[in-house]
């Protein structure tokens, strides 16, 4: 006889069998005679296996042998093996978090458009990119991109023609006319300064 562990104690001809092995009764045949009855007992033990399983946050609810699971844990599932007996299934299972990150960043309208994680940018704002971590799960990087613009200033002068040659920013101006200068404001960005020059 072979039975599965979870049914001890087996009781056969008056005995209570609490583990594998061979037994005998002595009985009284219908004829009066000793009848002898022996019993080779085999008790399958449960079979258990246990799975370490990683996800990522988005694959939640996990199903596994009929359970939905909605978080990270240690999870039991009794089952049947092929013997009839039982089978106890354990899973560990780990739930990687999405990965986030916030990058504040200034730039010069100059040093437009903005080359971000395969986006094109061209004016100030937040913006976002899902990428895959090294964990194989998302990963949602924020940019909130600051667009500093150009400064721009306008001088009117007047000189008198003994006053030429007139240097202003690094040019020297020999007659009257409009200009213009690229400078570096104090943010890094360019300034443009324009003067009307009147002789």
């Amino acid at each position: 006889q072979t039975i599965c562990n979870s049914q001890l104690p087996y009781t056969w001809n008056g005995q209570s069998i609490t583990q594998a092995g061979t037994f005998t009764a002595t009985l009284k045949a219908v004829s009066g005679c000793d009848s002898v009855a022996t019993l080779n007992l085999t008790v399958s033990q449960n079979i258990t296996s246990t799975t370490d399983e990683t996800i990522c946050n988005a694959q939640l609810p996990y199903n596994w042998n009929g359970q939905s699971l909605t978080q990270a844990g240690t999870f039991t599932a009794t089952l049947k093996a092929s013997s009839g007996c039982d089978s106890v299934a354990t899973l560990n299972l780990t739930v990687n978090q999405n990965l986030t990150s916030t990058t504040d960043q200034t730039i010069c309208n100059a040093q437009l458009p903005y080359s971000w994680n395969g986006q094109n940018i061209i004016q100030t704002g937040t913006y976002t990119a899902t990428l895959t971590a090294a964990s194989g799960c998302d990963s949602v990087a924020t940019l909130n991109l600051t667009v500093n613009p150009n400064t721009t200033s306008t001088t009117n002068t007047s000189i008198c023609n003994a006053q030429l040659p007139y240097n202003w920013n690094g040019q020297s101006l020999t007659q009257g006319g409009t200009f213009t200068a690229t400078l570096k404001a104090a943010s890094g960005c360019d300034s443009i300064a324009t003067l009307n020059l009147a002789v």
